[in-house]
C-alpha cells in the first residue's frame, strides 16, 4: 500500500539520518508489506524527533531543522528516487535593509537535493533571510502572527490566513519592496520539481499530547485550549449534518422526476436480484437508524412481475438516496465497534445526528459529559476519531507514545486495530513507543534505535 495520492509516485521506504544530536547514526526501514512500522528505543534517542523530521519535511515546514542538530537527512523511495537534506550558514545579505552595519547575523539556510537513480534531477533552497524579511513585514505592517510555515492569524479578525490567501485579498495594497520579496519567494518554489513531489504527498501526525486542542489568540497570552473529544464530537455531527443536507437534496431531485424516469425506464429486475440488493439496502437503513441518522425506513412492497419495472426504479433512486452516507456509515461502524471492545468502565457510546458521539452510563441510562470519561477513555476515542475521520487514504500516519493511559489490554489490542483501519483506509502507519504492550506480538515490524545506533559499530 501506497502513502502517496495515486501510483505514479513513489513510497517512502526508509530514511537515514546521520550525526542526529551530533550522536547517532540511522537507517530506519518502513515496512511496506504490513504497512505498519513500530520505532522503539530508549528516551534521548530521538524517537519523535524523528517523527517531527518526517512531518515537517514532508509539509515542507524546512524552518524546524535549523535548530536541529544534525548533519545530513536522506529519505528514500521505491522506484529509485532519493531526497538529501542538508543545512547550510551564510552572512546576512548588504540589501538587508533591516540590519544596521555592525550587525553581522548569520543564517540558516535548508538545501535539498532530489535524485533519481544516484543522478540528481532537482534542488531546493529554503531561504531563511527572506523568509524573515516576510515574516517580519507581515508582522509589523498587517497585523499578522505566526503560527506555522505558512500559516498566520490576523490578530484583527483571528482568522487563519496562508501566504497565497493574504496576496489574493490585499495584493493591491502591498508595497512594492514586499511584493517583490513574494515574487522572490515563489520563484523559488514555482515548478520545482521538489514542491511539486511534496505537495502530492499527505502525512498526518499525531502527537502524545492529543487531548488538548490549542486556539490561537492574538498573542502566545491570549493562547487558549479546549478538550479535543468535545470539538471532535462537534465535528461529527457536523459531517452527518452535512451529509443529511446532500441526501435530501438528492430525494427532492430524484422524486421530482420520479414519474419521467418510470414512464421512460425499460429496463426490468429479476427476483432474485431485487431480493440480494434490497437486503443490502435493508441493512444500511437499518444502520441508519441505529446510529440516529434517518429516522423512517422505507417500505418497499414484495417482488411480482407486474410492478417489477417500478420496483426496478424505486430500488434504483432509493440506493443513490443512502450511497451519500457510505463512506461515513463505513468509518462510524468500525468507530462503534472498536470503541465497544473496548470495555468502557460501565459506559456506553452512542451516534445521534443531535450530538455526533457521546456515552451514557449503562446502570443509571444516564447521559455523561465527555470529559467525564477517564484520561484513557478520551485518549483511545480521541485518537480511533482521529485515524478514521481525520486522515485520507494513502496517507502516512505517524503516532507519538499512542500507549499513553491506555489500560494494558487496549495497548495489546493496539496493533490489531491499526490493521482493521489500515484495511479500511488504506493508510500506513510509523508508531513510536515504549511499550511492550503495544508491540505484542509484531517483534517484526520494530525497529529499535539502539540496536540501529550500534550496528553501524559492530560492522
Amino acid at each position: 500500500m501506497r502513502c502517496f495520492t495515486d501510483n505514479k509516485h513513489s513510497m517512502l521506504e526508509s530514511i537515514k539520518i546521520k550525526k542526529l544530536f551530533g550522536l547517532f547514526d540511522y537507517h530506519i526501514t518502513l515496512d511496506t508489506s504490513e504497512n505498519i512500522t513500530i520505532l522503539t528505543g530508549p528516551n534521548g534517542y530521538g524517537k519523535t524527533t524523528i517523527l517531527n523530521i518526517i512531518y515537517h519535511f514532508f509539509n515542507q515546514q524546512f524552518s524546524y531543522f535549523q535548530k536541529l542538530n544534525f548533519e545530513s537527512i536522506s529519505f528514500e523511495f521505491s522506484q529509485s528516487k532519493s531526497m538529501e537534506l542538508t543545512k547550510k550558514r551564510k552572512q546576512a545579505s548588504s540589501t538587508n535593509k533591516s540590519l544596521t552595519p555592525i550587525d553581522s547575523k548569520v543564517y540558516i539556510d535548508i538545501h535539498v537535493n532530489f535524485f533519481d537513480s544516484e543522478k540528481k534531477i532537482g534542488t531546493f533552497i529554503y531561504d531563511s533571510e527572506l523568509r524573515e524579511l516576510i515574516a517580519n513585514e507581515l508582522k509589523n505592517f498587517f497585523s499578522l502572527r505566526q503560527i506555522e510555515e505558512d500559516l498566520w492569524i490576523n490578530t484583527r479578525t483571528n482568522e487563519k490566513i496562508s501566504l497565497n490567501n493574504f496576496l489574493n485579498i490585499y495584493k493591491e495594497q502591498l508595497p512594492e519592496h514586499f511584493l517583490s520579496l513574494i515574487k522572490k519567494k515563489q520563484s523559488e518554489e514555482e515548478n520545482n520539481p521538489i514542491i511539486i513531489f511534496l505537495n502530492s504527498l499527505n502525512i498526518y501526525l499525531i502527537k502524545e499530547q492529543r487531548l488538548l486542542h490549542k486556539i490561537f489568540g492574538r498573542d502566545k497570552d491570549e493562547d487558549t485550549f479546549l478538550n479535543t473529544i468535545e470539538l471532535y464530537a462537534e465535528e461529527l455531527k457536523k459531517l452527518i449534518e452535512e451529509k443529511q443536507l446532500k441526501a435530501y437534496q438528492i430525494t427532492q431531485k430524484l422524486d421530482s422526476s420520479f414519474p419521467k424516469r418510470l414512464i421512460e425506464a425499460k429496463t426490468v429486475i429479476d427476483e432474485a436480484t431485487f431480493k440480494e440488493r434490497f437486503a443490502k439496502l435493508k441493512n444500511k437503513q437499518s444502520k441508519l437508524q441505529q446510529f440516529g441518522i434517518t429516522t423512517t425506513e422505507q417500505e418497499i412492497p414484495d417482488y411480482n412481475t407486474e410492478s417489477a419495472k417500478v420496483l426496478s426504479v424505486y430500488l434504483n433512486d432509493s440506493e443513490e438516496k443512502l450511497s451519500v452516507y457510505d463512506d461515513l456509515l463505513t468509518k462510524i461502524d468500525l468507530f462503534v465497534s472498536i470503541i465497544s471492545q473496548k470495555d468502557f468502565a460501565f459506559k456506553t457510546l452512542q451516534i445521534t445526528s443531535n450530538k455526533g458521539f457521546s456515552f451514557y452510563q449503562n446502570k443509571m441510562l444516564q447521559p455523561l459529559s465527555l470529559t467525564d470519561l477517564s484520561s484513557g477513555e478520551q485518549h483511545e476515542v480521541v485518537l480511533l476519531y482521529e485515524l478514521l475521520f481525520k486522515t485520507a487514504p494513502n496517507t502516512l500516519i505517524l503516532i507519538d507514545e499512542p500507549e499513553i493511559s491506555l489500560h494494558v489490554i487496549w495497548q495489546k489490542a493496539f496493533i490489531d486495530d491499526l490493521k482493521r483501519i489500515a484495511e479500511l483506509k488504506k493508510i500506513s502507519f510509523l508508531v513510536s513507543t515504549h511499550s511492550p504492550q503495544i508491540i505484542n506480538n509484531y517483534w517484526g515490524l520494530t525497529r529499535d534505535l539502539f540496536e540501529l545506533s550500534n550496528a553501524k559499530e559492530n560492522e
